[in-house]
């Protein structure tokens, strides 16, 4: 499909990148990645080691935006979705891309697992202490609740 624009022929899919330039420049060059490329080879990345793993989860994240985007199509009336693809499909490219740095580097992962298991455990006893201020929290409440019961009771015996 082409479009026709003072006696030029521009191909739809320029025309729809130009619309991207246009409407959406914070955006261009990570969507256009997304739209180009499938699938986003991280071997050449491994070399850094899983330095790079957060700086990758985190371009995916930044790219999330490229999945509800919308542009004018042909049409100057009609919108079309920069990236036609669903969540769950965005999101399985970077559970994809995480998976590749696994599986490029086990024994650097094997190496790390130490620290991943203190760091979960770590958060694991900061969940504990956040659960036990919230029940102390609701003993509190109920045992204020029973008071001012108390006190009800008290002022409409009078």
């Amino acid at each position: 499909i082409c479009i026709e624009d003072d006696e030029e022929t521009i191909p739809r899919d320029i025309f729809l990148y130009l619309q991207l330039n246009k409407e959406h420049p914070q955006y261009v060059a990570r969507c256009k990645i997304i739209m180009s490329h499938r699938h986003l080879d991280m071997t050449p990345l491994l070399h850094w080691g899983l330095k790079f793993l957060p700086l990758a989860v985190a371009w995916f994240e930044r790219s999330k935006p490229c999945t509800t985007l919308t542009i004018y199509d042909e049409d100057p009336d009609l919108r079309r979705r920069v990236l036609n693809e669903s969540d769950e499909a965005f999101e399985s490219r970077k559970l994809t891309t995480m998976y590749e740095f696994v599986r490029g580097m086990p024994m650097e992962v094997m190496k790390r697992r130490k620290e991943l298991i203190v760091a979960a455990y770590d958060d694991n006893d900061e969940i504990a202490r956040i659960d036990e201020r919230y029940r102390e929290a609701l003993e509190q409440r109920d045992r204020k609740i029973e008071q001012l019961e108390k006190e009800i009771m008290m002022l409409r015996g009078l």
